[in-house]
């Protein structure tokens, strides 16, 4: 590999010869309107090293050979090459491309015309994405396409993200499959957005059919940048530098309005509070102590280019990134190496290799008791950082058990450096004219190393570690995939063109974990920050799994005339995730389509360029659902040891944890999608639309089971089902006005309607975790993972209100006092019972869209970006720690509470012996999720290409930029986009317990070519 690596190298530095000039040609390029058109790439073919741009007049002037040949590029027109022929003057007329209609994309184990394209598939073109500072691919994803939806579930830096493709399937793993490079992988969060060319989204059955048992929730199709055959080598550097800020903060009660609030609630309690112990007017904003204003940058480097037979590209890149909440930073290093060789006409070699390292220090998150957000949230305003700053003795609460977040950022010495190593090497060959055979060989490697150091501290006793601690956690995750593609393509009597493949895949996965852990490091210098220099404490603890797939393929491509188009996929995966017997799926799909624009009777329809209907039905599965569901495998943890005999030795005990189902099968799900593709008033307008209907049948769910069976937890069974539905519309406008001036305005817009069809036996499924118990529940009839409680109805605002409502209280109310929060007797019955429960919301939205528009005036470039979800809700759990009756910090709404003299409010009255459950999961605390964001403005300058050819270079530009700059919600808590409480708990979408908040971005960045 090393000497391979060397090879490459020295063939992307080579340069090339040169040959002798005896001609000068001069011209102007324009497009088909007669508008020039600054920017084109000029080479001669012999030599794609000699070449030239032509200004902001279109003019061009270049040497070259009597008998050479000029090409003509730029991106956006159709390619242009003309002889010279002797001639001293060639002037250029190029044509636009219908927003690349026949542009080849990647389709799967293909590619394919996006004019033949029968599937819903979307392209999304990365050069569109430059000047966004982002740390990942999805997140420059995020509102762009129809139909998928890209959430945060953090903030932080080197956080992950949630992208849906088509709504939420599954109470299981719902991620897409993410292909890169023809490499499958679990993720792209590795990836340097920097080296990304474009994305294809297969989002329904027919076109993600042929992924199998992993297209289940859909396929990104992610292709890297490369280089071109006989073209001159590119060099171009691109960086930026950011200041990010935190966007909102919560509305917590400073100093004194907590200490009002305490002792207003101090005159019902059994038990009042000292408030001697605290100051009234100390006043510490504890959001603010933990947060920050943070650096964040980027820089890449890349050369590109090729010869007759070579093709190259080559970047580095270095990202990093503070975050706003002190203690949490992430960094990215990235190596990219692409190359292509085509040893004969027929024959071609090649290969991607991409290497990153990164190295993230994370706060706690996730924990609704001690996460550092939700800590500096709730911890009481007139509790000082510090007792004593100067003998370094920190602060508490007197009344909780909460700890000093301050402290907690101090004391966590914990950081995961990560390896990862994707690449592949491939073959193919044309056998004969028309059919060619690929082979590839694919290796996605990682190794992460998680550090922590605890040392001994002591702030009071909820917050101290007696003995210091250090813990060394090691990952190794191998997975290989080998590829055998047959393609066939060829023209029957000029009418028929059909395009087979069939495949066969073999891939297997292995999954390693170490840890360990000991105690008593003699000195708490970082150098000893090592197992091996602990004396006390060994603990050890690993395990291992292995997955395995094997697959057959095949696809065949029909079009008849250039105007009647058939796609029919078939895919069978062999799986070990499922037991024998059902380990194999058959997963077949079919499209078609009509391009209604090329009949006769269309022809005199000159405002139409190019309209094309399609339909399409498939099946595909799911196998994101662990490595063995099927297999009764046994525990032994430290729980199920025992003492045993005479002298009670301690022993290691083993039990079968859950009681298995061993006639488990895939998750299947069905699809059907229509629709329309076109093109219109000369290609100005692009107009998609599509309606789809998801049928996810035989969901797993872990089935509930007697506790007398003697299990901790019931089988995981196919009983589930769910359904998804929605309608998709994405139109893009382009306008040229003059040679200077020319704009462009996009909108996209997905609707989403999910219903949960079945779950087997009926049992409703809880999850979204809080402190007070569950926010969310999925159940037949509602949506997957709804917000689920009372309804409250305001206040009771007199004594007879109390007598005429349903009782709530005891017997007869009594207890009750006018101030009290209502609750709605939703069952009728008369009595607020658990029945009165019922649907509060749903963090699905109704729908989802994003706003882009852009113009360019000379050298100049302004874009906007926009992007928002519209009818979801949110659990804010925050609140429900901020409207409670304890010593907790205060929302400012409950400075408004109800009193005899304030009865125009929504807020009960403080009550310190609160025995109306007031806090209970209700309507209360879930709020309009709904919001509609500037996701970035961008303003650049492309200097004068007169001024930078002076200095050597080919094309300079600098811009700015802003990211969340602005938004519109409801929402009272920090950030109203929320996802998962972590990538693992389907079910806390919505739910916020201290998330993470987004930043806000603003970004000064530079482009050099060379």
């Amino acid at each position: 590999m090393k000497k391979y690596l060397l090879i490459l190298f020295v063939l992307c530095w080579l340069p090339l010869l040169s040959q002798a000039q005896s001609n000068t040609v001069t011209g102007v390029v324009t497009d088909q309107d007669n508008f020039p058109l600054p920017g084109v790439n000029v080479v001669l073919k012999s030599n794609p090293t000699i070449g030239t741009i032509t200004d902001i007049d279109g003019k061009y002037s270049i040497n070259t050979s009597t008998n050479d040949v000029l090409v003509f590029r730029l991106i956006g027109m159709e390619n242009q090459e003309t002889a010279v022929d002797g001639r001293n003057v060639i002037n250029i007329i190029m044509q636009a491309e219908f927003f690349g209609l026949d542009e080849v994309v990647a389709v799967g184990y293909g590619v394919q015309r996006k004019s033949d394209i029968t599937g819903s598939v979307a392209s999304v073109d990365f050069t569109e994405l430059e000047n966004q500072p982002v740390a990942t691919i999805d997140q420059a994803l995020q509102g762009r396409v129809a139909g998928v939806q890209v959430t945060a579930n953090t903030g932080a830096p080197g956080g992950s993200l949630s992208m849906r493709i088509r709504g939420i399937g599954t109470i299981n793993n719902a991620d897409p499959l993410y292909v890169v490079d023809g490499i499958p992988v679990d993720d792209i969060n590795f990836l340097n957005p920097n080296d990304i060319a474009s994305i294809e989204i297969l989002k329904d059955a027919s076109a993600s059919a042929i992924y199998g048992s992993r297209g289940a929730n859909g396929v990104v199709l992610v292709s890297s940048k490369r280089g071109t055959l006989n073209t001159a080598a590119k060099v171009s550097f691109n960086a930026y530098y950011a200041t990010q800020s935190v966007i909102n903060k919560w509305e917590t009660t400073t100093g004194p309005e907590w200490y009002g609030i305490q002792e207003t609630l101090n005159q019902t309690r059994t038990s009042p509070l000292d408030l001697s112990v605290l100051d009234r007017n100390q006043n510490t904003d504890w959001f603010d102590e933990i947060t920050r204003v943070a650096p964040m940058y980027d820089a890449n480097f890349n050369v590109s280019g090729g010869s007759e037979k070579m093709t190259y590209s080559m970047s580095v890149g270095a990202f990093g990134q503070d975050g706003t909440i002190k203690g949490s930073d992430y960094s990215r290093r990235t190596l990219k190496l692409n190359s292509d060789y085509h040893v004969s006409d027929k024959f071609t070699v090649g290969s991607n290799i991409n290497i990153q390292t990164n190295e993230q220090h994370s706060i706690l998150e996730g924990s609704y008791h001690t996460g550092v957000i939700n800590t500096a949230i709730k911890l009481e305003p007139n509790v000082p950082v510090w007792k004593d700053k100067a003998n370094h003795v920190y602060d508490y609460s007197r009344f909780t058990d909460y700890p000093n977040p301050v402290a907690q950022i101090e004391y966590d010495n914990s950081k995961d450096l990560r390896l990862n190593l994707l690449g592949n090497i491939y073959a193919q060959y044309e056998l004969i004219p028309g059919l060619t055979l690929k082979t590839s060989y694919s290796q996605n490697s990682s190794r992460n190393d998680a550090y922590n150091f605890v040392p001994a501290y002591f702030v009071n006793v909820n917050q101290q570690n007696v003995e210091n601690e250090v813990s060394r956690d090691y990952t190794k995750n191998d997975y290989w995939t080998w590829e055998n593609v047959l393609n066939f393509n060829r023209t029957f009597a000029s009418r028929h063109d059909f395009g087979v493949m069939i495949g066969y895949t073999v891939e297997e996965g292995t999954y390693e974990w170490v840890n360990t852990s000991k105690k008593n490091v003699p000195n708490e210098d970082e150098a000893l920050w090592y197992p091996g220099a602990a004396a006390d404490g060994d603990n050890v603890t690993g395990s291992a799994t292995e997955v395995a797939l094997i697959s057959g393929l095949g696809r065949i491509n029909y079009s008849f005339d250039n105007k009647y188009l058939a796609t029919v996929n078939f895919r069978m995966d062999a799986s070990s995730r499922f037991p024998k017997g059902n380990k194999l799926g058959s997963f077949p799909s079919v499209a078609l389509g009509w391009k209604v624009s090329e009949e006769a009777f269309m022809s005199d329809v000159n405002w139409l360029s190019s309209m094309k209907l399609r339909v399409g039905w498939g099946q595909i599965g799911n196998n994101n659902i662990g490595a063995y569901p099927y297999q009764t495998t046994m525990s032994g943890n430290a729980q199920y040891r025992y003492l045993y005999g005479p002298d009670e030795s301690f022993d290691q005990g083993y039990v079968v944890v859950n009681m298995r189902d061993q006639n488990i099968k895939w998750e299947t799900v069905e699809s059907y999608n229509v629709g329309l593709d076109a093109v219109l008033f000369d290609g100005r307008l692009d107009a998609t639309l599509d309606w789809y209907l998801k049928d996810t049948k035989d969901m797993l769910i872990g089935v509930p089971i007697p506790l007398y069976f003697g299990y901790e937890g019931g089988p995981i069974s196919n009983v589930g089902s769910v359904r998804n539905k929605g309608l998709e519309v994405s139109l893009n406008y382009r306008e040229r006005v003059n040679k200077d001036f020319n704009y462009n305005v996009g909108f996209n817009i997905s609707t989403y309607n999910n219903e949960v069809l079945s779950i087997g036996s009926g049992q409703p499924i809880t999850g979204g975790s809080y402190y007070l118990g569950s926010a969310t529940r999925t159940e037949e009839g509602q949506s997957i993972g709804y917000f689920y409680g009372y309804k409250t109805d305001g206040v009771f605002q007199t004594q007879q209100e109390i007598n005429d409502h349903a009782i709530q209280m005891g017997t007869d109310n009594t207890g009750l006092q006018p101030g009290d929060l209502k609750f709605v007797d939703v069952s009728g019955d008369g009595t607020i019972t658990d029945d009165d429960r019922t649907f509060l919301g749903s963090p699905i939205p109704d729908f989802a869209y994003g706003i882009n528009a852009g113009l360019n005036y000379k050298g100049l470039e302004f874009n906007l970006f926009f992007q928002g979800v519209q009818g979801n809700e949110i659990f804010n759990g925050m609140k429900t720690h901020l409207y409670k009756f304890d010593e907790t910090n205060k929302h400012k709404d409950m400075l408004n509470s109800w009193t005899p003299q304030n009865t125009n409010t929504d807020m009960p009255r403080l009550n310190g012996s609160d025995a109306n459950n007031t806090n209970r999961t209700s309507d209360r605390f879930v709020e309009d999720g709904s919001y509609l964001r500037l996701k970035n403005i961008t303003l650049g300058y492309n200097l004068p290409r007169t001024l930078v050819s002076s200095i050597g270079l080919e094309a300079v530009k600098v811009y700015v930029s802003g990211q969340n700059l602005w938004t519109i919600t409801n929402y009272s808590g920090a950030d109203p986009e929320i996802g998962q409480v972590t990538t693992t708990n389907y079910l806390s979408r919505g739910v916020d317990i201290g998330t993470y908040p987004q930043a806000q971005i603003y970004t000064f960045g530079i482009k050099v070519q060379f």
